[in-house]
């Protein structure tokens, strides 16, 4: 073990700090509409930053295996930077979707090096073990910093304006940069093939379709993981429907990623209690079933099924990646969770737009519904696929 490597977990607690501080939160919906956007608009340039993120997903994982995930994660996070520089000096769709392209690129290239660097690092320390408890650390201090973050933008939206979010966005995105270009390479498995898109395709096929345990936990970790992405921005435009304003927003958005923090903090233990194989139910049904209930339900009961939601949320993303490392080696583990992070986002960037699309015709509600029922199919169908592919997870307390 190099003494430098341990250092790699306080640099990506940086990185992860700078992609969650996200201080446009409470107020993106509302600069979208200062702006001149609807519902359908909103989903639809967020539905584009996923395409974006998934254009590049599955590639920039396999640079990340092949050239180094330090390399992926420096050029992810000068991309994440310019994004927000572009955000802050915009005011029509079209440079919002220039800057969402940017970001999405930039995304791609962080999304699965760093859970994937995580990893080897404890690997390289004889800690892989720890995984788990790590992983749920840092989505606990990202969901903190977004916290603290939906404090600062309110505050600095209702003091200034909304576009001051977005340029404080941009000096906060920087940060990653320094923390990218500190980090170190951990001893691990590499491809020892020439890189080529043939290798690409059949590192795909193997995951998706021959390694049958990795198959069922990419299927039921995409399913929910285009629940809880779709959920961030849904949550957003129902606020903003429901005609509250950042002053109101602010405190409620504090509240749903405090709960996400605390629960991703202590994942681990309540782990322990319930167990993979009631965990993994309770994922199944609760997250889906809560499109159904944010749109049956009034305002109030409505906030509180996001509470419950982020809860589940702060409970499913630990564990999910955690089962998804361990049925993959780590000369492809950046791939693999690009593979998973395309499915989501390929997921998203086909609900989003059809939620918006429902609301615009008829009512956010009626939308949240339906797609609640069929994400509910789908969610089900996975967990039944993953306990009947992956024995060991039924058995697990």
């Amino acid at each position: 073990m190099r003494p430098s490597v341990p250092a790699n977990i306080y640099y990506l607690y940086l990185i992860k700090l700078s992609k969650w501080l996200m201080l446009i939160m409470p107020i993106v919906a509302l600069f979208y509409s200062d702006n001149g956007l609807d519902e359908f608009d909103i989903y639809l340039l967020q539905a584009i930053y996923s395409l974006s993120v998934a254009f590049m997903e599955i590639p920039s994982g396999y640079m990340a295996d092949v050239i180094g995930r330090k390399k992926s994660l420096i050029m992810g996070s000068i991309l994440g930077t310019l994004g927000f520089v572009l955000y802050s000096v915009s005011s029509s769709f079209e440079h919002f979707l220039v800057a969402e392209i940017i970001l999405g690129l930039g995304g791609s290239f962080i999304s699965g090096s760093d859970s994937a660097l995580l990893y080897d690092s404890l690997a390289d320390m004889g800690e892989e073990q720890k995984y788990l408890q790590y992983e749920g650390r840092i989505t606990a201090l990202g969901n903190f910093a977004e916290t603290f973050a939906a404090i600062g933008g309110g505050l600095i939206a209702a003091l200034l304006s909304y576009r001051s979010v977005y340029i404080a966005q941009a000096i906060i995105a920087a940060i990653a940069i320094p923390a990218s270009l500190m980090l170190v390479e951990p001893q691990r498995e590499k491809l020892i093939n020439r890189p080529s898109f043939k290798q690409i395709l059949s590192i795909c096929h193997q995951s998706l379709f021959v390694n049958i345990k990795l198959s069922a936990t990419i299927l039921i970790s995409s399913v929910i993981g285009t629940c809880t992405l779709c959920m961030a921005w849904t949550s957003q435009v129902y606020f903003v429907n429901n005609g509250l304003n950042e002053v109101v927003i602010t405190p409620v958005w504090v509240a749903l990623n405090l709960t996400v923090a605390l629960v991703s903090a202590y994942v681990y233990r309540i782990n322990t209690i319930l167990g993979t194989r009631l965990g993994v139910i309770l994922i199944s049904v609760f997250i889906p079933a809560g499109y159904i209930l944010l749109g049956a339900m009034p305002l109030t009961l409505g906030i509180l099924t996001l509470l419950f939601f982020y809860a589940a949320r702060g409970y499913a993303t630990p564990i999910l990646k955690d089962l998804t490392n361990k049925y993959c080696t780590s000369d492809i583990r950046a791939t693999v969770l690009s593979i998973r992070s395309l499915i989501i986002r390929t997921g998203f960037s086909i609900l989003g737009p059809l939620i918006g699309y429902g609301a615009r015709q008829a009512s956010l509600s009626l939308a949240l519904i339906i797609a609640g029922c069929c994400l509910l199919l789908l969610s089900v169908a996975a967990g039944i696929f993953l306990f009947i592919k992956v024995p060991e997870v039924v058995r697990k307390r």
